[in-house]
């Protein structure tokens, strides 16, 4: 069983109304067709929506219970008309990075974009799985720091690395993402590098975990230069230093215009983040 909307917005108009000659004039139609609409409509219900009294319009049960669920109908069709007809397509984006990158420095890039007809979407996860996400071509550009450089590399930059928290004496303990990071495993060669024993005491696949871990004075951790969250402090006075670690701009072959735009812009902050 159909109902079409334009049955259901009637039968609507006939509830708010109480009367179906009222119901016809805002709909711009005759009474005879009003009546007919709502023979329709109970004919498809299989049971009355109204009795008719000599004051109009009195909704049976079931008149009342289907009014309440086409108000519901009727409105989000409306508002699906209105948002396509009254606004163009928007450009979509599908942007990745991890989540330090994002909060230290994606702010600023964003800001010289014009995002009137666009809609960005962030995703923030480890590098090696935004790679696949991008080889799946699930996401159009993103920022990951891998061993190698990856075949879809747009740009590339050597970025430097600090150390957030502060080190206790003896062993070192660090607060890591998952083995596979680049900057887990330059934390482990530097401190090893150094004579300097070390374990990992904390392990998160986000930056909330690794962040929270240095707050409380339990773990040290490594930054890209400039990206610690400001009430971390980077430096990491009596550690061995950190090396630079490379960061690659990936992409899928074909970017539109905005695309592009957000493309150069994050050339831009990696070919300045060096010289930090």
């Amino acid at each position: 069983m159909d109902i079409e909307l334009r049955l259901l917005r009637s039968f609507a108009l006939m509830h708010e109304a109480g009367s179906i000659s009222r119901a016809a004039e805002r709909m711009g139609c005759t009474q005879a067709a009003m009546s007919m609409r709502l023979k329709t409509i109970e004919t498809e219900l299989g049971a009355a929506l109204f009795l008719r009294t000599q004051q109009g319009l009195d909704p049976t049960p079931r008149g009342a219970e289907l009014y309440a669920k086409a108000l519901g109908v009727l409105a989000a069709y409306d508002e699906m008309m209105s948002a396509t007809r009254a606004r163009p397509m928007a450009e979509r984006i599908r942007l990745g990075m991890p989540d330090d990158y994002a909060l230290g420095w994606l702010g600023p890039v964003l800001a010289k974009l014009s995002l009137d007809r666009a809609e960005v979407e962030i995703t923030c996860d480890l590098s090696a799985h935004l790679m696949a996400k991008v080889q799946r071509q699930d996401l159009d550009l993103a920022l990951v720091t891998l061993d190698s450089r990856p075949a879809l590399t747009r740009a590339a930059a050597e970025v430097p690395l600090s150390w957030v928290g502060a080190a206790q004496g003896g062993t070192v303990r660090l607060a890591a993402y998952p083995e596979g990071c680049v900057f887990r495993r330059a934390m482990i060669a530097s401190l090893q590098a150094a004579g300097r024993p070390w374990q990992v005491a904390v392990q998160s696949s986000s930056h909330a975990g690794i962040f929270a871990a240095v707050r409380a004075g339990v773990a040290v951790s490594a930054v890209a230069t400039g990206t610690a969250p400001p009430d971390l402090g980077e430096g990491g006075a009596g550690l061995p230093a950190l090396p630079r670690i490379p960061v690659y701009l990936v992409s899928t072959a074909k970017l539109r215009p905005l695309a592009r735009r957000l493309e150069a812009a994050l050339m831009t902050q990696m070919l300045a983040w060096p010289n930090r």
